[in-house]
């Protein structure tokens, strides 16, 4: 019995790879995964600006609009932001996010914060700087089978970025200065109505009525007759 050598091991080995691919293509052929073209959409980075900052603790945050050019609703696909002071590398600050649902043929604003060090990424000449560029990725995880994958990865320059301004609502308070004159004034019922207009309250003791003169008034003629007529005392003296 002979000994086979390695390179006979191999080339035997690679026969039979080549046999079983062989084998597996010509058993599906027409049996493969086939997407309908009005199926097959394309997610697109249509405008990226900055936000406003909420907490100074924080770093920048960024409003990414993405369209969803497709007959289907898209939802629940990663986003990646990059910071960096030139070519994104692999240890540049970055933060991944995931989107909400987009219908069709919609578009959707995804808001994505950086870390702090962003801020603070180099030195020049003294002066600390922060990031530069910054680098989106749309469907980073790749997910999503699209007509066009060049349009996932952007990269803008921070000068070029237009930054969203929040406009103050002043809301105007008018008041009515009511005159002196025309101001009314405060009124006290009194408790006791008055003195006119209140009858005495009768109570279980009846008061006596004035005593009359049992004498009538004398008229005037009988009174002058008295007074020149003498009485009895008089002419007992």
């Amino acid at each position: 019995m002979y000994r086979t050598s390695f390179s006979v091991k191999a080339l035997n080995t690679a026969i039979l790879f080549i046999a079983f691919v062989t084998i597996g293509i010509v058993a599906c052929q027409g049996q493969g995964f086939i997407v309908p073209p009005d199926d097959i959409g394309d997610l697109e980075i249509v405008e990226v600006k900055q936000l406003p900052v909420v907490d100074q603790s924080c770093g920048p945050r960024f409003g990414i609009v993405i369209a969803n050019k497709s007959n289907r609703c898209v939802e629940a696909f990663h986003v990646t932001a990059i910071g960096s002071l030139g070519q994104a590398l692999p240890h540049s600050p970055c933060t991944t996010v995931v989107a909400g649902q987009i219908p069709a043929n919609g578009a959707l604003q995804v808001e994505v914060s950086l870390p702090i060090e962003t801020l603070a990424m180099g030195n020049r000449g003294g002066l600390i700087i922060g990031l530069q560029y910054l680098t989106v990725i749309i469907d980073s995880w790749d997910e999503f089978f699209e007509c066009n994958e060049f349009n996932n990865r952007k990269c803008f320059s921070m000068d070029s970025l237009p930054i969203e301004t929040v406009e103050a609502v002043t809301v105007e308070t008018t008041t009515d200065v009511v005159p002196e004159a025309t101001r009314l004034q405060p009124t006290v019922q009194s408790d006791t109505a008055p003195a006119g207009k209140v009858a005495p309250q009768s109570s279980g003791i009846t008061q006596p009525a004035p005593a009359t003169s049992a004498v009538s008034p004398q008229d005037p003629l009988r009174s002058a007759i008295e007074q020149i007529t003498p009485n009895d005392n008089d002419l007992s003296q």
